[in-house]
């Protein structure tokens, strides 16, 4: 009397923790407050901010302030403007200011063009970064991100119009010839 359909039914499928989760950088257990993410196709243009772990595989052009969780810039995400995160993981490309609460891990691959803020850093070979790191842990930086919310940017000043607004020094202190700190090192 009934037929089976050819049509595919929708299954439902338990949420995977691929090796570019923020909750997964360390081998902790993936946190209960979720992962949100920017897909590859994505290009948000404007600030993000949220209160769960974020994977960035897209781009986005503006800051992303996710002051309480772990943010991972996926090997083909691209970010240009100011993040802030308890904890920072690159493997694509970021131009601006990192600031993390407890450590910023620049992974094989990662090309990260400003300044680091952060008590912790992990730079692996193979990442390139030019710029300035600051590692003191009562940075002035740091506190204004994190104990007084003051690194919230001001809505009325359109991103695109911040992104530039400090000078950068890896702008004006073009030091290396262009093939040789450039681009990631691959291994022989």
């Amino acid at each position: 009397m009934f037929q089976k359909s050819n049509h595919n039914t929708r299954q439902s499928v338990a949420p995977s923790h691929s090796s570019d989760s923020p909750a997964s950088s360390g081998g902790n257990p993936a946190p209960a407050h979720g992962l949100s993410r920017i897909g590859g196709k994505t290009t948000l243009q404007g600030d993000i901010s949220g209160d769960e772990d974020l994977l960035i595989e897209g781009r986005i052009l503006g800051d992303v302030l996710f002051r309480k969780h772990g943010v991972t810039v996926g090997a083909e995400g691209v970010v240009e403007g100011r993040m802030v995160a308890r904890e920072l993981t690159v493997k694509g490309r970021v131009d601006g200011t990192l600031i993390a609460a407890e450590k910023i891990t620049l992974k094989a691959g990662a090309v990260v063009n400003g300044q680091l803020h952060s008590p912790g850093l992990v730079l692996e070979e193979g990442a390139a970064f030019h710029g300035n790191i600051d590692m003191e842990p009562e940075q002035e930086e740091l506190r204004n991100a994190f104990e007084t919310g003051a690194a919230r940017v001001d809505s009325t000043v359109p991103a695109s119009a911040r992104l530039g607004a400090e000078p950068s020094q890896v702008a004006e202190a073009d030091t290396f010839p262009a093939d040789d700190r450039s681009a990631p090192v691959s291994g022989s």
